[in-house]
């Protein structure tokens, strides 16, 4: 049980208690103003989308929050309002004797629907810390069984709640970590990802007047492997590796898989293999990536759990399903697009999203499902649009 449990616990006794002194229409009226006044906002958001766009994501997300949260508030005081109203002009209420009793069972529901509301914005919301506590609440976990979470019933919340600018891995709730599995230590990933480093480049793009920043890697002279996101919208997209920044030209953009391919001719880095098969349970293994757009930093990791996750695209739109692995390793942003180094030199995934719930948390994308997506791009020189910025 952590804090939201325990505060769903103390709202739910404290509404079924406001619902007995009260009765049946007041809670109605409060439920049924609940509903449309979050409606409401819901509905408007791709109408203000326009204006919502040209904002900063932090505060963008904490407008669209804060208009909810006034907007369910208010609709739910009036309409508790007019229910009250209503109920001391019919004396003891629609249903006698029995009005209390249902008012509690309505207001014991109102609760469950702020709840979900609440637990939803904060699973998807700008503040990491509530964000984990809403992921990992056993109320929560049993609200997702029986409702839709709400970026499920409008994508665009789940859009512009979310600042991170990485792909929703998962449609509501991300599942439990796997048990934890050993990590190399650090020279043993060191040397894991020795004969990879010079084969790793940063990526920064310009998109939408920010400047974006990741990893990608070489697998074909003049070839580059990177996530769709990191160069999303760009107008500018440049590498740079061993010491050296390179202009390039995005050939494959796809937002579904979340997988992009480079071309720079005048890279001539060594080429990094894909595994011919995903990596199983337990494997040890160490990612390459650039933090925050800093130095390359070599990641220890360990392969936890390898599944189909049915998530969103790049745009948090439609329904993608993807083959990742979940990895016991420190992902941060700017390590998206980066390659988990197998002990054989091969690359066995490819970094694209930390989890919500466990800073020690990351996913990847299964090597077999980028090699397939990418091979047939190596050899094309021609510039693919790189579709609206992510942000």
């Amino acid at each position: 049980m952590n804090l939201l449990d325990a505060g769903a616990v103390v709202l739910i006794v404290f509404a079924f208690i406001l619902g007995l002194r009260s009765g049946l229409l007041p809670q109605l009226g409060g439920l049924i103003g609940a509903v449309l006044g979050g409606t409401f906002v819901v509905f408007l958001i791709p109408v203000a989308r326009g204006y919502l766009d040209q904002l900063d994501p932090a505060p963008r997300a904490l407008l669209v929050l804060g208009a909810l949260v006034l907007a369910v508030a208010l609709g739910e005081g009036l309409g508790a309002g007019a229910g009250q109203a209503a109920s001391v002009r019919l004396g003891q209420g629609v249903l006698g004797s029995a009005d209390r009793l249902a008012g509690a069972a309505m207001a014991v529901a109102q609760g469950i629907l702020v709840l979900w509301l609440a637990g939803s914005l904060m699973a998807t919301g700008p503040v990491p810390r509530l964000s984990a506590i809403a992921q990992t609440s056993s109320v929560m976990r049993t609200l997702s069984g029986y409702l839709p979470p709400l970026t499920e019933i409008t994508a665009d919340v789940g859009q512009i709640l979310d600042v991170s600018g990485l792909p929703q891995v998962f449609v509501g709730l991300e599942p439990f970590p796997a048990p934890p599995v050993d990590v190399p230590a650090d020279p043993q990933a060191r040397a894991i990802a020795g004969p990879a480093e010079d084969s790793t480049a940063r990526v920064s793009a310009v998109s939408c007047n920010a400047l974006l920043t990741g990893t990608g890697f070489v697998v074909r002279s003049g070839y580059l492997v990177t996530n769709a996101h990191v160069v999303a919208g760009g107008s500018s997209v440049r590498v740079n590796i061993g010491g050296q920044t390179f202009d390039t030209t995005v050939v494959l953009f796809d937002p579904s898989l979340d997988v992009a391919v480079l071309w720079a001719p005048d890279v001539k880095g060594k080429s990094l293999r894909f595994a011919a098969q995903d990596p199983r349970t337990g494997t040890p293994a160490a990612a390459l990536g650039h933090p925050n757009g800093g130095g390359l930093a070599v990641i220890p990791a360990a392969v936890a759990a390898e599944y189909a996750a049915t998530g969103r695209d790049i745009y948090g739109h439609g329904r993608v399903t993807r083959n990742i692995l979940e990895l016991r390793a420190q992902v941060e942003p700017g390590d998206s697009g980066g390659p988990l180094i197998l002990k054989d030199g091969t690359v066995g995934g490819v970094v694209f999203a930390e989890a919500r719930s466990d800073q020690d948390v990351g996913y990847a994308l299964s090597p077999i499902s980028v090699a397939t997506d990418v091979t047939p791009a190596l050899g094309r020189t021609s510039a693919v649009s790189t579709g609206p910025c992510v942000r």
